[in-house]
């Protein structure tokens, strides 16, 4: 494991994971309520401890949670998530791709200098056609995690012609930690 998959677990171990929600995020239960985020096979990244993974499951979905952090794997295994991986995501790779991905904080918890390269996987471990359930952290400052998610940027990190945006993005989620998301459903190409 990379020495910021053990910084994870620390902050885990700490009880410093000021970036969990207590439930479920508003998104993720808006896409489930209005169609968008229908049963499939899914991929949670950086899952940590939320609770969507088991959410998934329970409505009927094939999910595989990847995470590097011991305890945050432990956590998913005891809720009964078949598929369950403690690996570094930037090194890992699914036998096959995925109909859907669920990022609530893995892409938001990452340095900025690595997202290239974590878009380049997210691209591969998604099917043509597949889409990318992503909620893009908005603190309006330096430094991290998490990490500010400029939309510009993200734009630029997640461009046509492999990545499809809708017309127009949902409204901003508050966060527990004071902070805002952005939900975006991008489809890829």
């Amino acid at each position: 494991m990379s020495g910021f998959a053990l910084d994870w677990e620390a902050r885990y171990r700490e009880g410093s994971a000021r970036w969990e929600r207590p439930g479920l995020n508003p998104a993720f239960v808006a896409w489930r309520a209005d169609g968008t985020l229908v049963p499939c096979r899914i991929l949670v990244p950086g899952a940590g401890r939320s609770a969507e993974p088991l959410a998934l499951v329970e409505a009927g979905f094939e999910v595989t949670v990847v995470d590097a952090a011991e305890s945050a794997v432990g956590v998913q295994r005891a809720r009964g998530i078949g598929d369950v991986v403690q690996a570094d995501l930037l090194a890992w790779q699914p036998e096959r791709p995925f109909d859907a991905i669920y990022d609530q904080t893995c892409l938001c918890a990452l340095p900025p200098g690595v997202l290239p390269e974590y878009a380049q996987r997210l691209a591969r471990w998604l099917r043509p056609g597949g889409t990318l359930f992503v909620l893009f952290m908005q603190t309006g400052r330096e430094g991290g995690p998490p990490f500010h998610c400029d939309m510009d940027a993200m734009r630029r990190l997640f461009a046509a012609p492999l990545w499809h945006w809708p017309d127009t993005l949902p409204a901003l989620i508050p966060h527990p930690a004071g902070l805002f998301e952005q939900p975006a459903a991008l489809r890829r190409k």
